[in-house]
């Protein structure tokens, strides 16, 4: 064990002397983070803004207005004039003067909505469903009030009952909800880079080793074969483990991001992965021979399975028939369960399937690499 510990520990020495390695291992990713987090994060709906100029002043004219008032539209008071160097609303409801007293009467009024030149067209229509809806609620109840010797009385009971008729809304059918914000670009990051820079660093030293015959004197020291492959693999776990921990730090502090409720399950599906990448990484060193194939292969190959395992963009937006073909690599069984942990609030047993699959590649990539590397 002492043997295997030292081995890894060389090979994780390497990766963080390496000048650049600050830059791949922490600084890019937790930049990219933050800007595909800001980029792809929830926004809050923007309301109507909506100028309203009452003319009336009646009871009925502010009775029309506070059922105007609700959290999608943006009411602003307008003035007979505007001051000057004031910008007018894009769209202002007027109300004429006399409109109480006309329409306790029975008489027939005109609202005008009143529409700056270049102003939204579908906010302008959502201001008119708006106004509509508030008229109709207004003379329902001055209809059911019916004549009364104090109607401002009997309104301002009516609007006070609760509503007769609810609408509840649900989703039909199984809809699938995209993670968005902190909650896609955190996982995606931390998938990718581990996979990446595992590979690229885990290989580019393998290959480095044996072309300076590193790993044949090593081979020459009093302990098997075995010791030597399980230090190297080890090595690159611990590679893996080191960024994994540094991004959930970053996730949990720097941009707030919940891991989900489950530490055991996020733990488990973390390590399978790290076992993954150190196995694969270790299966490019094997095969290839010279640090600029290991480099270069090992960036190809990281941006493909990014993107194949929905690490730039959520997989639920890609074709069923794609995301279900992806599963033959590695990336896309870590992202399915850290949403399923992040975004989906599920337990440890959303990720044992996940887990199982990562550490049969684990296992594979191992067994190849293990069969492949020569030590002579």
């Amino acid at each position: 064990m002492r043997q295997i510990g030292l081995l890894a520990l060389n090979d994780l020495r390497l990766t963080w002397r390496h000048k650049a390695a600050f830059i791949w291992m922490l600084a890019l990713p937790v930049a990219m983070m933050w800007i595909f987090g800001q980029t792809g994060g929830p926004r809050e709906p923007r309301k109507v803004t909506l100028g309203v100029q009452d003319l009336d002043g009646g009871w009925l004219s502010k009775a029309l207005v506070a059922e105007l008032a609700d959290d999608r539209v943006e009411l602003k008071t307008v003035g007979p004039e505007i001051p000057a160097g004031q910008e007018p609303p894009p769209r202002t409801l007027v109300i004429p003067a006399g409109f109480t007293e006309s329409v306790l009467a029975g008489r027939r009024q005109e609202l005008q909505l009143v529409q700056q030149p270049g102003s939204d067209a579908e906010f302008s229509l959502a201001a008119q469903v708006d106004t509509v809806r508030a008229i109709v609620r207004v003379l329902g109840r001055l209809s059911e009030a019916g004549p009364s010797i104090e109607p401002r009385a009997a309104y301002d009971r009516l609007a006070l009952r609760p509503s007769l008729v609810k609408v509840a809304v649900t989703t039909a059918g199984k809809g699938v909800a995209v993670p968005t914000g902190f909650s896609q670009s955190v996982p995606g990051i931390l998938t990718f880079f581990v996979l990446m820079m595992t590979n690229i660093y885990g290989g580019v030293f393998l290959t480095i080793e044996k072309r300076q015959g590193m790993i044949r004197r090593q081979a020459t020291l009093p302990f098997n074969r075995g010791v030597l492959f399980t230090g190297k693999l080890a090595g690159r776990l611990l590679i893996a483990a080191a960024q994994i921990v540094i991004y959930l730090l970053a996730g949990r502090f720097l941009f707030g991001l919940s891991w989900g409720h489950s530490p055991l399950g996020l733990a488990l599906i973390l390590a399978c992965f790290a076992a993954a990448a150190a196995g694969l990484s270790l299966f490019l060193g094997a095969v290839l021979k010279t640090p600029e194939q290991a480099s270069t292969v090992g960036w190809i190959l990281g941006m493909v399975l990014g993107a194949l395992g929905g690490c730039w963009w959520p997989s639920e937006v890609m074709p069923r028939w794609l995301w279900s073909a992806a599963h033959v690599f590695p990336t896309p069984w870590a992202m399915d369960a850290l949403h399923a942990l992040i975004s989906f609030g599920r337990g440890a047993e959303a990720v044992l399937l996940p887990s199982a699959a990562l550490l049969g590649f684990a296992l594979l990539f191992s067994v190849l690499g293990a069969r492949l590397l020569r030590t002579s």
